[in-house]
């Protein structure tokens, strides 16, 4: 099957059978259950259960605004870069995170107010899991982004699932095509 929108080489268009579909769908189910299981929950429980935790009197020793670059070069993100030292049964540890769902911004704002914040020698109240006194944050409770990586493994499932029951109704059926593949461009005809 051909299809031409304009006057340049024209491409083949493959499509992918569902017997393909049937091996490649369910890698969206372990990528979902993966981003779920080991991600996603954690951070929620985390997240939700940090409320609760005990207190210990902590110190920052790292306040900054971080820029990223994506591999493009197209766009610039600005992360807080915030680290804190506390003492829980008279052991030190360090922590880095302010928030369960830290998230960087293309918004610098977003990374400078939580520097202002938090500067560098101010005394700050940690909260830290008393089972693991090594996970701790700045500012307990949840927020949107807390709940990001069960969104996420949530959507790579989802779509994993119905592509699959879709492809195997296909299969069951007879069915000749699920999705288009583009192939490489074929030499124009004489």
């Amino acid at each position: 099957m051909r299809f031409n929108i304009s006057r340049t080489p024209t491409t083949n268009v493959k499509q992918m059978t569902p017997r393909q579909a049937l091996f490649i769908m369910p890698i969206f189910i372990v990528i979902g259950a993966a981003l779920t299981i080991f991600w996603g929950i954690p951070t929620a429980r985390n997240a939700m259960e940090s409320k609760n935790w005990p207190l210990s009197e902590g110190r920052i020793t790292v306040s900054d605004v971080s820029e990223n670059y994506d591999s493009d070069n197209n766009g610039k993100t600005y992360s807080a870069k915030v680290a804190f030292e506390y003492t829980v049964n008279g052991r030190q540890y360090v922590g880095s995170r302010v928030t369960f769902g830290d998230y960087d911004s293309s918004d610098p704002a977003h990374a400078s107010g939580i520097v202002m914040r938090y500067p560098v020698g101010e005394s700050v109240q940690v909260y830290y899991d008393p089972d693991e006194p090594k996970t701790s944050v700045l500012e307990p409770g949840t927020s949107w982004s807390s709940f990001v990586g069960l969104g996420a493994g949530g959507i790579f499932s989802l779509i994993g699932i119905i592509g699959f029951a879709f492809a195997l109704k296909k299969v069951r059926s007879g069915g000749a095509t699920v999705a288009p593949q583009v192939a490489p461009p074929t030499p124009p005809q004489p």
